[in-house]
């Protein structure tokens, strides 16, 4: 199976006919025995990706992406010239599925938008018949009727926030969206269920794009990490990717001891955002010693914005030195201001 998806990946790289076919080609993993917290995640709740832009602004090649929405928000910032969509969840993956099509077939931002909104489900419908048939599209279209109604209030939410901070998106910048438009319409973007940590997509994804070849500049792996430790494996699957030098690796966590990042509280939930550079981030997959996401972003550096940092370092070794010298000075600040404190009581 490995040869077929390469060759046929290759052929929509290489921009020549698009072959919607060779969708199918993309290996998959099994559906899993159960999902997070057994609910669908039709959208995202990391309400600060504004976070990740200046480490990812006009980055271009491949983005690889788990989760929903975040994809499109990120790729339109990267200017991606190949978006490859991956989670363990059918159901997202029908919700990119249609999300393709909606974008295919609509070439302005404003139609695209209006397909989105649940009077016009009839339309959005139609756009995805356009593009798919048989298991494609009954996803795509279940995907549209149960998710339009928060995607919706999801995207009307991004857009207050990201005006609020003066960030163009896909979903108010009219080159943004074109740039997707034309993706998705040449068939550019991909959408396949895989896993992480299991043993087909991850490597196939990671041999088409060295064959091809285009580099994965940008990585996205939401608070996935959360869910497992690093394992032969996992270390595998994220080392055979192409991430160099230019690459960047993001990820949330909802790790309290690392600091939330303000004004991020959709639906009560928070997160630390972390972005770490490609050197460092094949540095500490590769070590045995770095077992979870959680040391990777407690041994980064504080940006000066709450709630975020930023890993460089290609010695975890080191990292890790640098943050317990870092944890040893603040403990001693503290018990010097508390002896101070006690001193001065009366």
């Amino acid at each position: 199976m490995l040869p077929m998806f390469i060759s046929a990946v290759l052929a929509l790289l290489m921009a020549q006919a698009p072959d919607l076919a060779a969708q199918s080609a993309l290996p998959t993993e099994p559906e899993p025995a159960s999902i997070t917290r057994g609910q669908h995640y039709w959208i995202g709740n990391e309400d600060r990706l504004d976070l990740f832009y200046n480490d990812i602004v006009d980055l271009g090649g491949m983005h690889i992406g788990v989760g929903a929405e975040q994809n499109w928000l990120l790729c339109g910032w990267s200017r991606c010239e190949v978006l490859l969509l991956m989670d363990c969840d059918q159901a997202v993956v029908d919700l990119h599925n249609a999300y393709i099509a909606t974008f295919a077939e609509t070439p302005t931002r404003e139609g695209f938008l209006e397909l989105w909104r649940d009077r016009t489900r009839k339309a959005s419908r139609a756009a995805v018949i356009t593009r798919y048939d048989g298991r494609q599209a009954l996803g795509a279209l279940k995907a549209v009727d149960v998710g339009r109604w928060s995607i919706e209030r999801r995207f009307a939410r991004l857009i207050t926030q990201l005006s609020t901070r003066q960030l163009p998106s896909f979903l108010t910048d009219d080159a943004q969206y074109a740039h997707l438009h034309e993706l998705a319409a040449a068939s550019r973007v991909f959408a396949v269920r895989g896993d992480l940590t299991a043993k087909k997509t991850v490597i196939a994804i990671g041999a088409a794009a060295i064959a091809a070849p285009i580099e994965v500049r940008t990585l996205y792996l939401s608070n996935a990490e959360q869910y497992f430790k690093y394992n032969n494996q996992t270390r595998k699957n994220l080392l055979s990717l192409p991430i160099g030098g230019r690459s960047v690796v993001m990820r949330t966590h909802g790790d309290n001891d690392m600091g939330y990042a303000a004004d991020d509280a959709a639906d009560g939930h928070n997160y630390h955002y972390g972005v770490q550079t490609g050197e460092s981030f094949r540095a500490f997959i590769a070590d045995s010693s770095v077992t979870s996401s959680r040391q990777i972003l407690h041994w980064s550096t504080p940006l000066l914005e709450a709630g975020a940092s930023k890993q460089t370092s290609t010695s975890p070794r080191d990292a890790k030195a640098a943050w317990e010298t870092t944890k040893k000075t603040a403990k001693a600040k503290k018990a010097t201001a508390s002896t101070k404190q006690q001193s001065t009581t009366p």
